[in-house]
């Protein structure tokens, strides 16, 4: 079990008419003018005018003013990004999160793809609640949307409720990538983040084999309600009914990203009379709390515990061996990746490759952790 589970799941074709028309000259009719054109007819690479065109570092100055006007001379017009680079606008993309520490490390992701961009051609707007608050979300949403944007991500604390949001701001030709947790029912263009089914049942192979097949547990949920929250529970559940049958699963509490909650949760239930051996949180806030309740009941160290995220307190209760594992899900990624499937999407209409974007799972143990946050 000393290892680390890496999952990656890694995230154009034209022509030209021309038509002879009765009066016998040669009239070439509106055509689609592609990358390729651009850079025959500047004996230079396809990669160069890209990298021109996304202001991207890697070329010189004269190069770029040299695509530039190429691309004012005989009209780049299959995406947008002639728009941007003739008018000097920038791309405006508001992030809706959370505010919790995990998303310092979305936001590092984010601005480390800005800072791939040469000059001010991105703008990246933050906006956060403190919590998973789908009211919140859609204040800031609705505003958003009376605003000049290019394109949203966005983290939905409710699907349902947000699901319509959503569908308003794609309608209205506003990009829409949700990441870490999902709207699969909305127009959304992709999903960025873990692949929470899977890390749940991973959860539930580390739960079953620490406790050796049987056993009670309890869970402790953030936000029912919260998709990411909902597939990570889903997920542990299925592993222990056909690979652990002998586990029972007790009641399934909600602690609201509350540290102060997750102690009052534990601390109820590992004194209500029933041997508890295991605690599962489908979040990362919370670990602390548990680890409270655990101690001034005497059962650090015995009960086993797994939950999500690298926060500086989970890496010391790994150390000291009150949390058994804890599951990360590249967090700096869902925020490089969204970012970037945003702006491609924006300045030159490319999609990604497919509409869920999984990043890695890392299972972080007390010998690993160390290489896994350095």
């Amino acid at each position: 079990m000393h290892g680390i589970i890496y999952l990656f799941f890694l995230v154009t074709c034209t022509s030209t008419l021309i038509k002879r028309p009765r009066n016998s000259s040669l009239v070439l009719r509106k055509r689609i003018v592609t990358q390729k054109d651009i850079a025959k007819a500047l004996n230079i690479s396809r990669g160069t005018v890209d990298r021109a065109l996304h202001n991207r570092k890697g070329i010189s100055k004269a190069t770029k003013a040299l695509v530039r006007r190429k691309v004012e001379e005989i009209g780049y017009s299959p995406n947008r990004i002639a728009q941007f680079l003739v008018t000097g606008r920038k791309v405006n993309v508001a992030m809706i999160t959370p505010g919790d520490p995990l998303w310092e490390m979305v936001r590092k992701g984010a601005h480390s793809y800005l800072s791939e961009l040469e000059g001010s051609i991105l703008n990246i707007n933050w906006y956060e609640t403190n919590v998973h608050d789908p009211v919140h979300e859609a204040k800031i949403l609705k505003k958003i949307l009376r605003k000049n944007v290019d394109g949203i991500g966005i983290a939905p604390a409710d699907p349902d409720l947000l699901c319509d949001l959503i569908d308003n701001a794609v309608e209205t030709s506003i990009p829409v990538v949700t990441l870490n947790t999902d709207a699969p029912q909305s127009k959304r263009l992709c999903y960025v983040g873990q692949d929470p089914i899977l890390a749940g049942k991973i959860a539930g192979e580390l739960m079953g084999k620490f406790l050796m097949g049987s056993g009670n547990v309890v869970i402790i949920t953030a936000f029912k309600n919260v998709l990411i929250h909902k597939h990570r529970l889903s997920g542990f559940v299925q592993k222990m009914s056909y690979g652990f049958p002998k586990i029972r699963i007790g009641e399934v509490y909600e602690n609201h990203d509350s540290s102060e909650e997750a102690y009052l949760i534990a601390r109820q239930v590992l004194q209500n009379g029933t041997k508890i051996d295991g605690i599962y949180l489908t979040t990362g806030n919370g670990p602390v709390g548990v680890a409270k309740a655990l101690r001034e009941v005497g059962k650090a160290g015995s009960t086993k515990v797994i939950c999500f995220d690298f926060f500086n307190e989970t890496v010391r209760l790994l150390k000291e061996e009150i949390i058994s594992a804890a599951i990360g899900e590249d967090p700096f990624s869902q925020g490089y990746q969204s970012v970037k499937i945003l702006f491609n999407y924006i300045v030159d209409g490319k999609k990604p490759s497919s509409n869920s974007l999984y990043t890695k799972i890392d299972i972080g143990l007390r010998e690993n952790i160390d290489s896994l946050v350095s």
